[in-house]
């Protein structure tokens, strides 16, 4: 929250200005301005705004992103991505929910298997619940349980080595096999129906360290309509922040 002091009518003030933002937990410290003002602002149009935002994590930050409405107009990641072609660690993640209200888990129990390569390390990634999580492990599978309700689970694998071989997920909710040639560091996604549930596997960094990131960039708004922009930071641990809307118009 971004407020001038800590007296109840600053803090009041600042939550109805829309000055605050949201974490999964952490105390992670966002900023997003556009033309100087804060989030929550209401501006008027312009035809190209400044937006500058920045992001000091608990943990190394693995995105900052810039949305218009939904649509992600703008990223931020670290340099790290794009010099892991070769890198032996991949991460496997899954989410989604089958329905809005009650009813809407996603049990996803199940296993990953690799052939062609050797399961050398794994660790959970993002699991938010005590009963899920690995339950067995072996140098070529990886057992696990887990059940989602729109959030984010995972796991990580480090592999003796990764440019061949075949990673195969096996789960209730959805099977799929890759091979592990064709991953880069941009997301394989495979979509299971249900509201947005879905399994991503991607190549990751086997190291990321910078727990900070800034996203500076211009924007040029719709003429005649209200337009919110927003920025979200993702951390390497699964954990997120959103700002409030900044809205142009």
């Amino acid at each position: 929250m971004l407020a001038e002091s800590l007296s109840r009518a600053s803090i009041f003030a600042a939550l109805k200005s829309r000055r605050c933002y949201g974490t999964t937990g952490p105390r992670i410290d966002l900023a997003f301005e556009i033309e100087g003002h804060a989030m929550g602002s209401l501006l008027e149009w312009k035809r190209e705004m400044r937006v500058e935002a920045s992001v000091a994590g608990t943990a190394p930050i693995e995105s900052l992103a810039l949305y218009r409405g939904k649509e992600v107009i703008e990223s931020f990641r670290p340099a790290a991505f794009a010099t892991s072609a070769a890198s032996r660690r991949i991460r496997v993640r899954w989410q989604g929910s089958r329905i809005r209200g009650r009813g809407r888990r996603v049990t996803w129990d199940g296993a990953i298997h690799v052939t062609g390569a050797t399961i050398e390390l794994a660790m959970p990634h993002s699991f938010d619940s005590p009963a899920d999580g690995i339950v067995s492990q072996t140098a070529s599978e990886v057992a696990f349980t887990s059940g989602t309700t729109g959030d984010v689970d995972g796991i990580d694998l480090w592999l003796d080595q990764a440019s061949s071989g075949t990673l195969e997920f096996d789960s209730k909710a959805g099977s799929c096999s890759l091979d592990l040639a064709q991953l880069t560091t941009e997301p394989l996604c495979f979509d299971f129906g249900g509201l947005g549930i879905r399994l991503c596997v991607e190549r990751y960094p086997e190291v990321l360290t910078a727990v900070d990131a800034a996203l500076s960039t211009m924007v040029s708004p719709a003429k005649g309509e209200t337009t919110p922009y927003f920025v979200k930071a993702v951390q390497e641990d699964g954990h997120m922040a959103w700002s409030s809307p900044i809205y142009v118009g």
